[in-house]
């Protein structure tokens, strides 16, 4: 083999391996959830969850039975039962995704955030979000699963532009509870 010919076989064997490495997912993909998309008023069904998100709200308060706090508030209604086993199946994970920043739905009013579900059985109920006041124009994603750790699991996500709600000045979380069919 002639020297020369070598060395091309040698560059191109480099070019491939470099090729290779920078195809190859790095951890953070090989660890991703599995999207599964909805829209409002849409059930979506996850591995061990199905919800529908029924309305959104927008306002200056949050308010649930006694409850009530002043702020920029995002008021989520939905409906949600689990798929699998009732044990452990809560709805554990609520966060709202903007601008590559999330917000976890609020633990300070009564919610359905970590709410035991049954299944075949749907619960009714609402999340809070407190929102910064300058995120109240802006587009996100809106994540809904059964675990707190979402790595390698389902997540429900739904579309959500804040700047198409109208802004109340008060909103009430709905009681949770089992929906009427």
């Amino acid at each position: 083999m002639r020297h020369w010919l070598s060395w091309v076989i040698g560059v191109a064997l480099l070019a491939a391996a470099w090729g290779v490495v920078q195809l190859t997912p790095g951890d953070e993909a090989a660890e991703a959830s599995f999207a599964v998309p909805a829209a409002i008023g849409e059930e979506a069904t996850a591995r061990a969850l199905a919800v529908t998100v029924t309305d959104l709200r927008l306002g200056d308060r949050a308010v649930a039975g006694g409850w009530y706090a002043d702020g920029t508030w995002l008021v989520v209604d939905l409906r949600a039962q689990a798929l699998r086993e009732e044990r452990g199946a809560l709805l554990a994970h609520a966060a709202l995704v903007i601008d590559g920043v999330t917000y976890r739905a609020s633990e300070r009013p009564a919610s359905m955030f970590r709410s035991p579900l049954a299944v075949g059985i749907p619960r009714e109920g609402s999340l809070a979000f407190e929102l910064p006041a300058d995120l109240a124009d802006r587009a996100g994603t809106l994540q809904l699963a059964v675990d707190a750790e979402t790595r390698l699991d389902s997540l429900v996500e739904v579309p959500v532009d804040l700047g198409t709600l109208d802004r109340a000045d008060e909103v009430e979380l709905l009681a949770d509870g089992w929906a009427q069919r």
